[in-house]
């Protein structure tokens, strides 16, 4: 009589050696209940949830960079544009510029940004800006 009380505590036993993954995606009955026994459940609960606030905090971060470059992006735009304006009004109030100088006017002002990603039209966008400076100067020193 007391070996058929203790076959099912000995079948138990042995079936819970059937257990061979802590992974829930694992499956299976066994598994399931080793992993709510063990408390393997709630920690792989709590690491996919500081995972995805980790990724929420870089989103984050990302979408402030592309918000600063865009902001950037549009700076330089607006002073590329009065740049270029400065230089019209000096083009059509100069006189006599000789070829090289009236080429590289020219140049300036027919210059587009490049770039496939924002901080690449930024970086020719600040290109283009400090050349339409120079060349600026440039025709500031002829006009006297």
């Amino acid at each position: 009589m007391r070996w058929i009380m203790l076959l099912p505590v000995g079948i138990a036993l042995g079936l819970c050696g059937c257990v061979d993954s802590q992974d829930p995606a694992a499956g299976g009955f066994y598994n399931g209940l080793s992993g709510i026994a063990t408390g393997s459940y709630e920690a792989r609960v709590e690491e996919r949830e500081v995972a995805v606030a980790n990724a929420e905090a870089r989103n984050a971060e990302l979408t402030a960079e592309q918000r600063s470059l865009a902001a950037q992006i549009s700076s330089t735009e607006r002073s590329l544009t009065k740049a270029r304006f400065q230089l019209l009004q000096q083009r059509n109030s100069a006189q006599g510029l000789d070829s090289a100088t009236q080429a590289r006017v020219n140049k300036v002002l027919a210059a587009k940004p490049k770039g496939s990603t924002e901080a690449a039209r930024l970086a020719d966008l600040q290109r283009l800006l400090s050349e339409t400076r120079r060349v600026s100067e440039d025709l500031a020193r002829l006009a006297g």
